[in-house]
């Protein structure tokens, strides 16, 4: 069997059709891929946004509960406490007078 110019130029015409077609096939496919790789993409920064305020809010309450229990501000708050004990104490003391005072009982009215 011999090959002259014209099947040597048919079988090279046929070779670059497939490798036409191939490459079509190819880059269809390296474009699918792209476009998934997008949304899977898309996907990871939206769910690293979400983790990252929320790490946000956590670091913020951290911070107010670190202030709110700190050293310095319980000192302060106990010493507050203390002095409303106190005033408490003598709050009762005066109202213990009042009723001691009154005794339950009201005078007769002249006119």
């Amino acid at each position: 069997m011999e090959f002259g110019v014209r099947e040597l130029i048919q079988f090279g015409t046929l070779l670059a059709s497939l490798a036409g077609a191939f490459a079509v096939v190819k880059s269809q496919l390296v474009i699918q891929d792209i476009k998934n790789m997008s949304i899977e993409l898309h996907e990871l920064n939206t769910r690293l946004d979400r983790t990252e305020a929320d790490s946000a809010v956590i670091k913020h309450q951290n911070e107010v509960f670190g202030d709110i229990l700190s050293p310095s501000n319980l000192k302060d708050l106990n010493k507050n406490i203390a002095e409303l004990q106190t005033e408490m104490k003598v709050v009762h003391k005066n109202l213990d007078k009042v009723y001691e005072m009154h005794n339950g009982t009201h005078p007769p009215i002249d006119k």
